[in-house]
């Protein structure tokens, strides 16, 4: 799953600012040639950094409210936000100063660009792990697909299709525990956020809607309405997502029992698969077993 969000107004900055959240945006354009030659060093930096801080892109000519409001006047350039407050920026297409700009500001590896949840103190995004070309979705709108789901921001979105029920399949490029997953659906579409929700660890890609529905599931779950928004992610049974190649997600309804489910942004939090702390899972279950 892509760790950089396209922003393409101010309303879509605000959606994904939070008051301890670190961002960096790159404000390019597609004509401009330095900006599509740096492009793949902040792609990489995104993936390294995932879950301390925010990758974001804007071009210049689709969100103009946005490169005015931080008085953007050459491409690239490349803005920290501490929350919502420009804190320093670079411009030019310079790797080395690329690099250590976001090094500079980047939360201690190992703690998260926002507060941690009780719970999930040390555990990180693992959308860097996610194989974003093979993730499917059964039942998507054509208008509003998993890709959309992917870039995130605006008015991308995944949005089921014939009915509210969303089955979603997300490879992994190596083993991760997952301690727990971050649904967000925007508050003006909340009605239609999931509700109840199967997973489904390391299950076949032609898994369908009968068997999401029969099969024995790693855990089943309904989401508050504080889950449904984003503010709090829901903590999984983590011995039971010890060792994640794939991940299903079968949402078989939504918040307001409206006609289609929309989901804004799908974050996994836990670990890359190199040795469990075994006193983290202990605490983990002890303090919230599903």
């Amino acid at each position: 799953m892509s760790n950089i969000t396209i922003i393409d107004s101010m309303a879509a900055l605000n959606r994904v600012s939070s008051p301890r959240s670190v961002s960096i945006i790159d404000f390019h354009a597609v004509w401009c040639g330095p900006c599509k030659a740096i492009a793949p060093v902040f792609a990489k930096l995104a993936t390294t950094y995932a879950g301390r801080v925010q990758f974001l892109k804007v071009d210049v000519d689709q969100a103009k409210d946005v490169a005015a409001h931080f008085s953007v006047s050459a491409m690239p350039t490349f803005t920290v936000l501490k929350g919502k407050n420009k804190v320093d920026e670079m411009k030019g297409a310079n790797p080395a100063g690329l690099e250590a700009l976001v090094r500079k500001h980047a939360p201690a590896a190992g703690s998260s660009a926002g507060p941690a949840e009780k719970g999930l103190e040390g555990f990180s995004s693992l959308n860097g792990s996610i194989d974003a070309q093979q993730v499917q979705c059964l039942n998507e709108d054509a208008s509003h697909t998993v890709r959309d789901l992917l870039k995130g921001g605006g008015d991308k979105w995944l949005e089921s299709d014939a009915d509210e029920q969303l089955l979603l399949h997300i490879p992994t490029q190596q083993s991760i525990k997952i301690r727990a997953i971050r649904f967000t659906t925007v508050p003006s579409k909340i009605s239609q956020a999931p509700k109840s929700v199967r997973l489904f660890v390391n299950a076949s890609s032609t898994l369908g809607f009968d068997d999401a529905e029969s099969l024995e599931a790693a855990q089943e779950f309904e989401l508050t309405e504080k889950q449904a928004k984003g503010e709090e992610a829901v903590q999984l049974r983590f011995v039971r997502f010890q060792n994640v190649t794939a991940l299903s997600i079968f949402v078989a309804s939504n918040q307001g029992d409206e006609d289609t489910t929309v989901l804004s942004k799908l974050e996994l939090l836990g670990q890359e698969n190199a040795g469990t702390d075994m006193s983290a899972l202990k605490k983990g279950e002890d303090d919230h077993d599903h």
